[in-house]
């Protein structure tokens, strides 16, 4: 049987073939321009106990911040994280550190040296973390040995420990036989109001509540016939920090580092973008106090035995 291949055949399938060629590029070089975008958004991680909440929780609010970060930076938009248990967020810094991250103070004491975090902004307001128990229940620091208690700066029990509330603390001064929280049983938990509820139940002996949670609580009447014991002096809810990953040297911060840290700033000023902040049991972010940071470091060090080499 006679089958034609004149010109027009040939030249059909010519101009097929190079459309075929044509697509197949088109489609590689769209997948090399989004891997490139992926690589080139900013990292940020939030890694705070109980604030704003579960993981879950929070992609509300870490949706708003992304796009809140994207919008001041004219960067891509962030690569965002969080993590309310230290232990999960050590997995995820092993495996990538992000450009910047929002951390809690006692992360941030424990964990500087090994993740190479520079801290540059902190939280404000300041505040108290406060020790709340049973009317008429703990009257000396010996009422507390051996009983449980929960709150979620156990999360981080060294810096409850070390710098809350040391041996020496002037906070508990009035506590008589004070000597640290050592034995103490540590329950971490998120969940404030169900703490509470144990508290009343007699099922621990005390709660430990962030100075926020405590003021919140006392609003809502959750504090009936509970009476404060002890409250820390105060510090900051979360400080900002520099990873290493991004640095260009030990001291430099990268150009992202520097748009992200900046946006952070002033986000108290931007209307829309302040009650993002207010997750995080705080107002906005500022400059760390010249020198404070350093004087919080050796006192970690320090009850801790440790030389303060830096």
């Amino acid at each position: 049987m006679f089958e034609y291949s004149g010109p027009n055949v040939r030249g059909y399938e010519s101009m097929l073939k190079m459309r075929i060629f044509v697509l197949i590029c088109l489609f590689f070089l769209l997948v090399s321009e989004k891997s490139r975008g992926d690589e080139d958004a900013s990292s940020l991680a939030v890694i705070q106990p109980g604030r704003p909440g579960s993981p879950r929780a929070a992609e509300g609010f870490l949706l708003r911040l992304g796009n809140y970060l994207a919008t001041s930076t004219n960067l891509p938009k962030p690569a965002l994280s969080y993590q309310n248990d230290p232990a999960e967020a050590l997995k995820e810094l092993d495996k990538q550190l992000p450009a910047v991250g929002i951390v809690s103070l006692g992360f941030y004491l424990e964990y500087a040296d090994r993740f190479g975090m520079r801290p540059l902004l902190e939280a404000y307001p300041l505040e108290k973390y406060v020790l709340v128990a049973s009317e008429g229940t703990v009257k000396k620091a010996a009422d507390l040995d051996g009983k449980v208690v929960m709150g979620g700066p156990f999360h981080e029990p060294k810096f409850v420990s070390r710098i809350l509330f040391p041996p020496k603390a002037k906070a508990t001064a009035a506590l008589a036989g004070w000597k640290g929280t050592g034995s103490w049983v540590p329950k971490p938990t998120t969940k404030v109001s169900s703490a509470l509820y144990q508290l009343g139940k007699n099922r621990v002996q005390a709660v430990l509540l962030h100075g926020n949670q405590y003021e919140s609580m006392k609003k809502l009447g959750r504090l009936k016939k509970v009476e404060k014991v002890i409250e820390s002096e105060y510090y900051p809810p979360a400080v900002i920090v520099a990873f290493r990953g991004a640095l260009k040297s030990t001291e430099a911060v990268s150009e992202e580092q520097r748009l992200l840290m900046n946006a952070m700033e002033k986000i108290s000023t931007v209307k829309e973008a302040r009650e993002i902040v207010q997750q995080m049991g705080c107002q906005g972010f500022r400059k760390i106090r010249p020198g404070w940071m350093g004087e919080i470091e050796k006192k970690y060090l320090f009850e801790r035995g440790e030389k303060n080499e830096k």
